[in-house]
């Protein structure tokens, strides 16, 4: 058995329980999925320290290539409590298209509705859950709170077959997610969402780890030491993570 036989997923869906259709349906409904326990209190304080010492060894508030800062987060690329969704949505096939850490200050501004990626097709062509997905997962270290900058979504947009508004006008259907330590929240790539202003004394941090089908580019390059030893030794599913089989096979 060559290495990529280890790594290529022999099936492309996995089987689910009838607690992860609900949440399938429901994530392909509204957009999005708040999961309960995805991480533990240690887990919490751990990603806590190790985001404080890489925003003082860096000097800035947004960080990319996150799992080439500190060894600390790297558990965060295959967390069984998120990655067990992410493929219950998108298929066992998924490959880690970007992580990042943000530490948003006090009296940081309203974000800009946006999307992380644009709808794609007109709907009279292929249908939504035909094309491919790209799902954000947000780690948020604090209590969110309606005044340290929560993030907002409007549920459902995903299928909005429009772009939003270039700025922070008020949705009558929008949802402040006031998240909790240890909660993870997942949203799709196509939904509007923004980060709140800051109006706290307090910093507010997260954790963003973003997936997508294997076969998609990914926005890092995965050529850092850290994350080269993980896609060089690290399990079948870590490597698969991080782009280890790039679509050759050997011979």
């Amino acid at each position: 058995m060559s290495r990529y036989d280890q790594i290529i997923p022999q099936r492309l869906n996995p089987d689910l329980t009838p607690e992860l259709e609900q949440e399938v349906h429901f994530f392909q409904k509204w957009g999005y999925l708040i999961v309960d326990d995805a991480i533990t209190d240690e887990q919490v304080e751990a990603l806590r320290a190790a985001l404080g010492d890489t925003f003082a060894r860096t000097g800035t508030m947004f960080t990319h290539q996150l799992l080439e800062q500190d060894d600390r987060f790297a558990f965060l690329l295959d967390n069984p409590p998120v990655l067990r969704r992410m493929k219950a949505i998108l298929g066992n096939a998924l490959q880690l298209h970007s992580a990042t850490g943000r530490v948003t200050e006090p009296g940081s501004p309203d974000q800009d509705w946006h999307r992380d990626s644009p709808w794609p097709f007109d709907p009279d062509s292929t249908p939504f859950g035909s094309i491919a997905g790209q799902i954000n997962c947000g780690y948020y270290l604090d209590q969110l709170t309606m005044d340290n900058g929560p993030i907002v979504i409007v549920p459902g947009s995903h299928r909005a077959l429009f772009q939003p508004p270039r700025d922070y006008s008020t949705f009558p259907d929008e949802l402040y997610v006031l998240a909790k330590p240890g909660q993870a929240v997942m949203f799709s790539g196509y939904l509007y969402h923004r980060g709140a202003a800051n109006t706290s004394t307090e910093n507010r941090r997260v954790c963003l780890m973003c997936y997508q089908n294997a076969w998609m580019k990914s926005r890092e390059p995965f050529d850092g030491p850290r994350v080269t030893a993980l896609r060089e030794n690290g399990t079948a599913e870590q490597q698969l993570l991080l782009g280890a089989f790039t679509g050759k096979l050997p011979g």
